[in-house]
C-alpha cells in the first residue's frame, strides 16, 4: 500500500469544507436556488471536492512506491500498516484498529505484532547517534591536544560526552516539530470561555435564579488529535549488573518520560500567563493576589524540589545496590545452597530493599507535599482573588455573581497546565537524575585501542607479538586517583559511625562496581578494572602488576607461560589482549586473535552457534575442529546433536565440556595468533592429551600459539617458555636450557611436579593414544551431526543432567541434554487479571490502611462538594441584596473566613490522603510482594535455576517492582478521585434535567464497549512487552560477562547489531503500548465532546424550566465529567496493565520450594556427625522428573576418616555425588547414610551446614574478604588468619591495604582463578572440625608447587575428617585410602589405587596411564 499524500488531504479537506459557506449563500441569493446554473456548479465542486478528499483517503494498491536510487529498502516480515496510513489515521492513530480488532478476536502472540516503524527501528538511530557521538570524541580530544600544547604541566582536563547535545541531534527535528500542534492547541483552548460565557449568559437570561450560577468550564479538546500525535520515542558494562539493569529499566525510561512531557511543561506555563491576563480584565489589581499565592506556592514547591531529587538519587543507589545482591544470588545459587549461606543472602536483600523503601517513603513524603501545594493553587487564588476583589471594588463593580464565577471559571482553567506541572515535575526530576547517572555511565573510562598497537598483516613481521619495557595494571592513574579520594571521604564517614554500622558502610561502598556479571571468566571479568571503580576500598595492584615486560613471541611457535598463583599469568593476556592499562613500553601484534578464557563464557544458542562465533560453516573445518576438541562422542550423546540448546552460562554441560566447546571456538575461528588462558585445567588428563595433540600441536601446527598453564607436562613439547614470578618475568627461553639452571624457578616448579626426568616419549606411545576416531554425518541442510565412535569411543561420554539417547553400551537412557532445550521462554498469561490478583495486592495493604483511606478520601470529596455550594449561597446572597437594593444578610468576612475553613479543611484531607496511601500503605504492599516473591525464589531448587535465566527473574525484580513501587500506587488514587468526581457530577446533572438520566444508558454501554475493546488488546500487549525485556537483559548480562572475548575476537560490532535486533523486539510491544493509550485518548475526547454538545442542547431547550440555575452547574461540571470518565477508563487500562506485575510477582510467590531447612523439633546430635562413615545403599538420582538417571543403584560404604578419590571420565557422575551428598538432587530410589542417619530426614540448612565443600566453581561476592571468609560472623580475626595462612594467602592479605576489611569486587574479579579456589580452601579449613569434606576439583587452577601445599595442609587439618576428593591430576589422590571409578553414572571399580593399578584393564589404570601417574 502506498501512503496517500498528506498535503493534498489537508487541501481537499479545507476546500470542501471553505466551498460549503459560498454554496449557501449562493444558493440563498439566486431566486431559484440550486436550479441557477452558478449555485449548482458550485455544489457539483463542494460535492466533488468531498468525494477527492474521502478517495485520497483510500490507500493505493498495487501502485509501486517511490524509491531513493542506491537506497535498499528494509524489508520487514509483519509491517507496521503506520507508514503508509493516511494523515487522519495517523492523527488519531486508528491505524491501530486492525490490531485491536484481531486482539478482541483472539489472545495476541509476538508474531502477531508490527515489527517497528522503520524510523525508530534501532541501528540506524545508532548509526546517527555514534556519528555524532566520533564526532565529538574527535573534537573534544583536539581540544585537548590544544590545550596540552598551551599548557606545559599537560594536566588537561578529560571532556565530557555531551548527551544533551547527541540527543537532540538524534531526536531533535521531530522533537521541535511537535511546538507546533500543542500552539495551536492552547489558541484553541483559550477560545473555549467566550463561547461558554455566551451560553451561559443565553441560558441565565431566562431565569432571574439562574443569574446566581456560575460556570466553571473544563478542557474539552485535551484530546484533540494533534495534542494525541504529540509522542516522542527514544531509541552500557561498567558499575555492575544491577546497575546496569537499573539504566536499561529505570533510567532510559525516565529520559524517555521527559521528552514526553517537556512539551506539556513549557506550554502549561505559556497557559498559565494566558489566564492571568484575562483574570487581569475581569478582577483589575485583584489578580496579583491570585499572582501572589501562586509566587509563594511555587517557591515552596521548589524548596521540596531538591529534597525530591536527593531522595532519588538514593532510592536509585539503593536500588543498584539490591539488584547487586540480586543477581550474585540468581548467578552464584547453586554455591550458596551448598555453603548454606541462602539466609545471608536474604538479610542482604532485604536491608538494601528496606532501605530502598525507606528512600521512596521519603521521596513519596515530598512528593505528596508538592502535589498538595499544586493542588491548592487554584482554590487559594480563587480565595486570594475573591477576599482582596471584595476589599477594594466600587459599588459599581460589586463583586456579583457573575463575576465570581467568571474568575473561578478562569481560575479552574488553570487546573490542567499546573496538573500538567505536578504530573511533570516528578518526571523532570527523575530525568535529571536518570541524566546525570547516564552521562557518568557514558563518559566512564574505555578501553585504550592503543595498547595494541594491531596490524593485521600477520606476514609483516616474524614476530607475532612483541612487548618492550611494558609496565601494566589494571586501573588508570585517574581511577586510582578516583578510588583513593573515595577512600579518604569514606575513612572520614566512617569514622562517625559506630561499629554496628561500620560493615554496613563497607557494603555501601561497593555501590557501583567497575564490572558485575554472573561468570567467573576471569579477564572477561577482570577487563574493566582498568577502569574506574567507585569502590572506597583499593587493591593491592590498583598501581602495576607487571613490571618491565620485554617478550618477543616468534611466528608459528609455542609458547607456554607458568608460575605460581597470583604471579600475572593472566595479567599478561590481558596485556597482551589490550584489556590492561599501559603505563609504559609498546605492545605490538601481528595478525588476527581468538582467545580462550580461563573460565568457559558460553552463550545461550546451539552448540554449532558457540562454535562458529559468526564465522561462515565450512563442512570439513568444522568436522576437523570438533574431532580435534574431543567433541564427537559429546555430539553423539546430545538431542539434537550440534543444534542442541546450550542453556544460560552452559547450566546444561560439564566445566569440561564449556571449556572444549571454547577451545573449538578458538580452533574454528583459523586466527593467527591464539592465546589459551589455562583452559586444559578444566578436562580430564587424557582429554587434555589428546587436545594438546590434536588441536594445539596438530591443526594448530602453523599457528602462533600462547599457553598460560599451571600443569608441566606438556613444557617439554613448547618452543619456548616464560616464566612470571611477582609480575616480572624471571626465565624465558627452551626447555633444555631453562630447566639445567637447579636454582631457577622452572627446575622448582617441575621438581615439585616430579617430573624433572619426565621422558618425553612416553605419552606418545600408541597404547595411551585416545581413540577418538569419528564417523561424522553431516547433512548441509539441517546440520544434524551423527556421531559412531570406534574402538575406544566410550571414554569420553557425556553425563549430564539432560534426557538422553541410550548409551552404545547399555540400553539405559544416557545422561544428555534436555529434549525441550533447556531454553526458558517467559510464560505469558493470558486473558483478563483474575479477581484473585486484586484481591492478592488488595491484601498487602493492609485493611487498617485501605479504610481509613476510604472515609477521609470520602470527607475530603463531601468538603469539596459543599465549598462549591457555599460559593454558590455566596452569590445567592449578594445577588439578592443587588436586586433588593438592601445590605445582605452577612458581613464580607462571614462568607470569606468560612470559605477559607472549607479550603483548610479540604487541603488536610488531602494532604492525609495521598500522604497516607503513597508513603505508608503503598510502601508497605511494596515491601510485602518483593518479599513474597524473594522467599519462595531462595527456598527453590536448582533445577528451577538450571531451566529458568537470570534475565528472567532480573526482570521481576527490577521492572516488575518497580512498577509496583510507583505505577500501580498513583493509579489506584487516582481511580478512586476519579470514580468519586464522576459519581458527584452524574448526580448534579441528574438533579438539573432528567433526561440526562437517558443519556446515560447508551453513554454508559459505549464506555463500557470502548474499554472492554480497548482493554483485551492493551493487556496482552503489555504482557508481551514485559515479556520481550527478558531476552534483552539475558543477552545485554551474557555480553558483559564476555566482553574480552568478543573485543579478542573483534566482534563487538555484530553483538551491538544482536543487542539492537532484541532492542526492536522489545520496542514493538512497547510502542504499541503507548500507541494503543493515545487511540483511547482520542476516543474518549470524541465522546466528551458528543456529551457537552449534547448537555449545551439541553440547556439551551430547557432554558424556561424551574431547573435552568442548575444548568449553570451541570455546564461547570460537565467539563469534569468527561476528564473523569477518561481518567476512569484511563485508570482502569493503567491497572490492567500495571497489575500484571503483580501478577507475575504472585506467580514467584508461588514457586515449588525444596525440602524444609529446618525439621521442628529435630532430634539430631548438634555434634552430628561425630565419625563421618557414608554409605550409599541403592542410591539413583536424576536432576529432573523429565530428565534421566545420573547415578544409578549406587552402593558404596566410605569408613569414617577414609580418603576417597573420585575419578571418572567427563560425566560420568562424579560432581553429582556431591550434590546427591547436600541435597542439591533428591533421591529418586535408595538412601545416603551419615553416621547412620537418613540425610532425607534432616533439614537442609542442619545437612548442608554440617558438611564442607570446596565446590568446582569457586564462589566470591562484592564484599569485604572477612564477609566472604565468614559471613555469620562466627570466628575471630586470628582463626581467619590460621585458615589463610593454610590456604597460602596469607601473604598476599596481608599485603593489602585493608587487610581483612578489603573489597572482593564481584564474582572476585580482582582476584585470579586460583585465587579464588585458594579463597574456598580457606573457608573449608575454618571448619576444621567438620567430619565430611568434599574436594570437587578444587586446585584445577592452581600450580603444581601450590597445590603440593595445599594437600599437606588438607592432610593436617582434616587428619581425621572422611575427604572425598574429585580430580583431574590423578597424581592428588593416588595417596588416597581408597579409589571410587564412576562409568556411566554407575561404580565401576571401588578399591584401594595399588590394587586397581594392578589390574592393567581397569578403568583407573587407563586414566592412569595417559597422565603418567600409572
Amino acid at each position: 500500500m502506498v501512503q496517500p499524500a498528506g498535503g493534498l488531504i489537508v487541501f481537499w479537506l479545507f476546500t470542501a469544507l471553505i466551498s460549503i459557506f459560498p454554496t449557501r449563500s449562493w444558493a440563498q441569493e439566486s431566486p431559484n436556488g440550486f436550479h441557477d446554473v452558478e449555485p449548482l456548479l458550485k455544489l457539483i465542486f463542494t460535492i466533488v471536492a468531498t468525494a477527492i478528499f474521502v478517495l485520497e483517503n483510500i490507500p493505493k494498491a498495487n501502485r509501486h512506491e517511490l524509491k531513493r536510487p542506491n537506497v535498499e529498502p528494509k524489508i520487514q516480515s509483519n509491517p507496521s500498516p503506520e507508514p503508509s496510513s493516511n494523515l487522519f489515521a495517523k492523527f488519531t492513530f486508528f491505524w491501530l484498529f486492525p490490531l485491536m480488532r484481531l486482539g478482541k478476536k483472539k489472545t495476541l502472540r509476538m508474531d502477531d505484532i508490527w515489527d517497528v516503524h522503520p524510523k525508530l527501528l534501532s541501528y540506524p538511530l545508532y548509526l546517527t547517534t555514534k556519528a555524532k557521538m566520533d564526532a565529538d570524541k574527535a573534537i573534544a580530544l583536539q581540544s585537548i591536544k590544544d590545550d596540552n600544547d598551551n599548557n606545559m604541566d599537560g594536566d588537561g582536563k578529560k571532556k565530557q560526552f555531551n548527551l544533551v547535545g547527541t540527543v537532540m541531534h538524534t531526536l531533535g527535528y521531530s522533537f521541535m516539530v511537535a511546538v507546533i500542534p500543542r500552539l495551536l492547541y492552547i489558541c484553541a483552548y483559550y477560545v473555549r470561555p467566550i463561547l461558554f460565557s455566551n451560553l451561559i449568559s443565553f441560558v441565565t437570561s431566562y431565569s432571574e435564579a439562574s443569574k446566581l450560577q456560575g460556570i466553571e468550564p473544563q478542557d474539552p479538546w485535551i484530546g484533540f488529535g494533534l495534542l494525541k500525535a504529540l509522542r516522542l520515542s527514544s531509541t552500557d558494562k561498567q558499575e555492575g549488573m544491577g546497575s546496569i539493569v537499573n539504566h536499561m529499566s529505570t533510567d532510559i525510561d525516565n529520559l524517555i518520560s521527559f521528552f514526553q512531557v517537556v512539551h506539556l511543561s513549557w506550554s502549561s506555563l505559556l497557559e498559565i500567563v494566558i489566564t492571568f491576563v484575562l483574570l487581569y480584565n475581569q478582577v483589575r489589581y485583584a489578580v496579583f493576589a491570585s499572582l501572589a499565592v501562586v509566587i509563594v506556592f511555587v517557591i515552596l514547591v521548589g524548596a521540596c524540589a531538591p529534597f525530591i531529587s536527593k531522595f532519588q538519587k538514593s532510592m536509585m543507589a539503593s536500588s543498584d545496590q539490591r539488584m547487586k545482591h540480586i543477581t550474585e544470588m540468581v548467578n552464584y545459587m547453586k554455591s550458596i545452597k551448598l555453603y548454606a549461606w541462602e539466609s545471608y543472602f536474604f538479610k542482604k536483600i532485604i536491608k538494601a530493599r528496606t532501605e530502598q523503601l525507606n528512600q521512596l517513603r521519603n521521596f513519596y513524603i515530598f512528593i505528596s507535599l508538592i502535589s498538595v501545594l499544586l493542588e491548592s493553587i487554584v482554590p487559594f487564588s480563587v480565595f486570594a482573588t475573591l477576599s482582596v476583589y471584595s476589599a477594594i471594588s466600587s459599588t459599581s463593580n460589586v463583586l456579583d455573581i457573575q463575576r465570581i464565577f467568571t474568575t473561578i471559571t478562569l481560575m479552574n482553567m488553570l487546573n490542567d497546565p499546573v496538573s500538567s506541572i505536578q504530573s511533570s515535575l516528578s518526571s523532570i526530576v527523575s530525568c535529571g537524575v536518570a541524566y546525570s547517572r547516564l552521562r557518568d555511565f557514558l563518559n566512564s573510562e574505555e578501553i585504550d585501542e592503543e595498547n595494541v598497537i594491531k596490524n593485521t598483516d600477520v606476514t609483516a613481521s616474524d614476530i607475532a607479538y612483541e612487548i618492550r619495557d611494558g609496565t601494566f595494571g589494571w586501573y588508570t592513574p585517574g581511577a586510582i586517583q578516583a578510588a583513593l579520594e573515595k577512600q579518604e571521604i569514606e575513612a572520614k564517614e566512617k569514622a562517625e559511625n559506630d561499629a554496628k554500622d561500620k560493615f554496613t558502610n563497607s557494603e555501601t561502598a561497593t555501590k557501583v562496581e567497575s564490572d558485575e556479571n554472573g561468570e567467573s571468566t576471569t579477564l572477561d571479568e577482570k577487563s574493566l578494572e582498568g577502569k574506574e571503580t567507585n569502590d572506597g576500598k583499593t587493591r593491592n595492584t590498583m598501581g602495576p602488576v607487571l613490571h618491565n615486560i620485554s617478550l618477543q613471541i616468534k611466528r608459528g611457535s609455542l609458547t607456554a607461560v607458568v608460575g605460581r598463583v597470583g604471579e600475572g599469568k593472566s595479567s599478561l593476556a590481558g596485556a597482551l589482549l589490550g584489556e590492561m592499562h599501559k603505563y609504559s613500553g609498546s605492545v605490538h601484534s601481528y595478525g588476527s586473535l581468538a582467545y580462550v578464557a580461563q573460565s568457559a563464557w558460553i552463550l545461550n544458542d546451539t552448540v554449532r552457534n558457540n562454535i562458529l562465533f559468526g564465522r561462515p560453516y565450512e563442512h570439513e573445518r568444522y568436522l576437523n575442529t570438533i574431532r580435534s576438541c574431543a567433541l564427537a562422542p559429546d555430539l553423539r550423546m546430545l538431542v539434537n546433536n550440534d543444534k542442541t540448546i546450550i542453556g544460560e552460562k552452559g547450566i546444561n554441560l560439564s566445566g569440561g565440556q564449556k571449556q572444549r566447546i571454547s577451545i573449538a571456538r578458538a580452533v574454528y575461528a583459523d586466527a593467527d595468533v591464539y592465546i589459551f588462558d589455562d583452559p586444559l585445567s578444566a578436562v580430564d588428563a587424557h582429554v587434555d592429551h589428546h587436545i594438546f595433540e590434536n588441536a594445539i600441536k596438530t591443526i594448530l601446527a602453523k599457528k602462533t600459539r600462547l599457553l598460560i598453564t599451571n600443569s608441566v607436562k606438556h613444557l617439554h613439547q613448547v618452543d619456548q617458555i616464560v616464566v612470571l614470578k611477582q609480575g616480572r618475568i624471571s626465565q624465558d627461553g627452551v626447555y633444555d636450557e631453562l630447566i639445567k639452571d637447579e636454582i631457577g624457578d622452572l627446575f622448582r616448579l617441575m621438581k615439585e611436579s616430579n617430573v624433572v626426568a619426565f621422558n618425553t616419549g612416553s605419552e606418545t606411545e600408541e597404547g595411551n593414544e585416545v581413540a577418538l576416531d569419528v564417523s561424522v554425518n553431516i547433512t548441509e541442510g539441517e546440520g544434524d551431526i551423527d556421531t559412531k565412535l570406534t574402538d575406544k569411543s566410550e571414554d569420553i561420554s557425556v553425563r549430564r543432567p539432560t534426557a538422553g539417547r541410550e548409551s552404545s553400551k547399555t540400553n539405559e537412557n544416557d545422561i544428555v541434554l534436555d529434549d525441550n532445550n533447556d531454553i526458558d521462554n517467559e510464560i505469558i498469561a493470558e486473558g483478563r487479571v483474575g479477581w484473585r490478583v486484586y484481591k492478592y495486592y488488595l491484601s498487602t495493604l493492609g485493611a487498617f490502611g485501605l479504610t481509613s483511606f476510604a472515609v477521609v478520601s470520602i470527607c475530603y470529596l463531601a468538603v469539596q462538594i459543599y465549598t462549591q455550594i457555599w460559593l454558590q449561597r455566596w452569590g445567592n446572597d449578594n445577588a439578592a441584596a443587588a436586586n433588593t437594593q438592601t445590605k445582605p444578610k452577612h458581613s464580607t468576612h462571614y462568607w470569606i473566613f468560612t470559605y477559607f475553613a472549607w479550603l483548610l479543611s479540604s487541603v488536610c484531607m488531602l494532604a492525609f490522603t495521598v500522604g497516607n496511601s503513597t508513603a505508608f500503605i503503598a510502601r508497605r504492599a511494596s515491601k510485602k510482594l518483593h518479599t513474597a516473591m524473594l522467599g519462595p525464589l531462595t527456598r527453590s531448587p536448582m533445577s528451577f535455576f538450571d531451566v529458568t535465566s537470570s534475565g528472567k527473574i532480573v526482570n521481576r525484580f527490577a521492572h516488575d517492582i518497580k512498577a509496583i513501587d510507583i505505577e500501580l500506587p498513583i493509579l489506584f488514587i487516582a481511580m478512586i478521585f476519579t470514580v468519586m468526581m464522576a459519581v458527584t457530577i452524574f448526580a448534579f446533572c441528574i438533579a438539573a434535567t432528567p433526561y440526562f438520566a437517558l443519556i446515560m444508558i447508551p453513554l454508559g454501554v459505549a464506555y463500557y464497549w470502548l474499554g472492554r475493546f480497548f482493554l483485551v488488546s492493551s493487556r496482552e500487549i503489555k504482557r508481551l512487552d514485559s515479556a520481550a525485556r527478558s531476552p534483552m537483559y539475558s543477552h545485554f548480562g551474557e555480553t558483559l560477562a564476555g566482553l574480552v572475548t568478543i573485543r579478542a575476537y573483534h566482534d563487538s560490532d555484530r553483538f551491538a547489531v544482536q543487542a539492537m535486533s532484541l532492542l526492536d523486539r522489545s520496542q514493538q510491544a512497547s510502542y504499541l503500548t503507548n500507541a494503543t493509550t493515545r487511540w483511547l485518548q482520542i476516543m474518549l475526547d470524541q465522546m466528551s465532546l458528543l456529551i457537552l454538545c449534547i448537555v449545551s442542547l439541553l440547556a439551551i431547550v430547557q432554558r424556561n424550566s424551574s431547573h435552568a440555575g442548575y444548568f449553570s452547574i451541570v455546564l461547570s461540571q460537565i467539563g469534569n465529567l468527561t476528564i473523569a470518565m477518561s481518567g476512569i477508563l484511563t485508570c482502569v487500562c493503567g491497572i490492567e496493565t500495571a497489575i500484571v506485575s503483580v501478577e507475575r510477582v504472585r506467580e514467584y510467590s508461588k514457586l515449588t520450594p525444596e525440602a524444609l531447612d529446618v525439621i521442628p523439633d529435630s532430634k539430631t546430635d548438634p555434634a552430628w556427625p561425630q565419625r563421618g562413615e557414608i554409605t550409599f545403599t541403592n542410591y539413583s538420582t536424576r536432576y529432573r522428573e523429565e530428565l534421566g538417571l545420573v547415578l544409578k543403584n549406587v552402593d558404596v560404604k566410605i569408613k569414617a576418616g577414609e580418603r576417597i578419590g573420585i575419578v571418572g571420565r567427563t560425566g560420568a557422575g562424579k560432581s553429582s555425588v556431591a550434590l546427591a551428598l547436600f541435597r542439591m538432587i533428591e533421591a529418586t530410589e535408595g538412601s545416603i547414610y551419615i553416621d547412620g542417619i537418613d540425610i532425607s530426614i534432616l533439614g537442609l540448612h542442619e545437612l548442608r551446614s554440617r558438611l564442607t565443600i570446596i565446590p568446582q566453581d569457586p564462589f566470591l561476592f562484592g564484599d569485604s574478604l572477612r564477609a566472604n571468609l565468614d559471613p555469620f560472623n562466627e570466628h575471630a580475626d586470628t582463626e581467619l588468619w590460621d585458615a589463610l595462612e593454610s590456604a597460602s594467602l596469607k601473604s598476599y592479605i596481608s599485603s593489602l591495604p585493608e587487610g581483612l576489611n578489603s573489597i572482593i569486587e564481584n564474582g572476585g574479579e580482582n582476584m585470579s582463578l586460583g585465587q579464588r579456589q585458594l579463597m574456598s580452601l580457606a573457608r573449608a579449613m575454618l571448619k576444621n572440625q567438620t567430619h565430611v569434606l568434599f574436594l570437587d576439583e578444587a586446585t584445577a587452577a592452581i600450580d603444581v608447587e601450590t597445590e603440593n601445599a595445599i594437600q599437606q595442609a588438607l592432610r593436617r587439618e582434616f587428619k581425621n575428617c572422611t575427604v572425598l576428593t574429585i580430580a583431574h591430576r590423578i597424581n592428588t589422590i593416588m595417596d588416597s585410602d581408597r579409589i571410587l571409578v564412576l562409568d556411566y553414572g554407575r561404580v565401576a571399580e571401588y578399591d584401594d589405587p595399588q590394587t586397581l593399578l594392578e589390574n592393567k584393564e581397569s578403568i583407573f589404570y587407563d586414566l592412569a596411564s595417559k597422565s603418567g601417574n600409572a
